[in-house]
């Protein structure tokens, strides 16, 4: 079986725009390497993963809050999460459970699992198939950028709804570069409608 690599969020993104209906997206990746894992979420994941993040202690507990309190109390210990397959645009995640008596993979949305892994700070693993399948390169291939082609240049004042997948592959690598999560989300979701 293949071997899981471990990953971090090295960011998420914020719509500061009110009322702009544009998605939030979370990155995942090894922090040296040059490639990422964007991953559409709900705003209520986003903000969860934001509070788990910076540390942050609500008032009120949110429902990752609960949900890890009850594992702890009830002796249920989260031993890993894994986003162990991609498919038309959608990731599959588990956490790894495990109690006195047993062992358990229990399916949950990769930004339940990756919220609940950083809350009890357990790692999150992912597969080179992801990478491979899902993964945005942000390597260095553009070190020049006087020199950009004319058609780069013209791909990138292009409206998003014009371009093709692979123009918006290319945009979405550029956006993540610049850690322009917002409109990396929004190529993202450009994408995924185009799957």
């Amino acid at each position: 079986m293949e071997s899981k690599i471990k990953v971090e969020v090295l960011g998420i993104s914020y719509s500061t725009q009110i009322g702009q209906n544009i998605p939030f997206i979370v990155i995942l990746g090894i922090a040296k390497d040059k490639v990422r894992i964007p991953i559409i979420i709900g705003q209520s994941e986003a903000q969860s993963i934001a509070v788990a993040l910076d540390k942050v202690t609500t008032p009120r507990p949110l429902s990752h809050d609960v949900f890890t309190s009850l594992t702890s109390n009830f002796d249920i210990y989260i031993k890993e999460v894994v986003i162990y397959k991609y498919s038309e645009g959608v990731y599959y995640a588990k956490m790894v459970c495990y109690n006195e008596e047993k062992e358990m993979d229990i399916e949950c949305r990769p930004s339940d699992g990756i919220a609940i892994a950083l809350r009890l700070n357990r790692p999150i693993y992912t597969y080179q198939e992801i990478f491979d399948q899902a993964g945005i390169s942000i390597d260095d291939n553009n070190k020049n950028k006087k020199e950009k082609s004319n058609i780069e240049a013209e791909e990138e004042n292009t409206p998003i709804e014009e371009l093709n997948k692979k123009q918006l592959q290319r945009r979405l690598s550029k956006a993540i570069e610049d850690e322009n999560y917002e409109l990396a989300a929004t190529i993202s979701k450009r994408i995924k409608e185009l799957e």
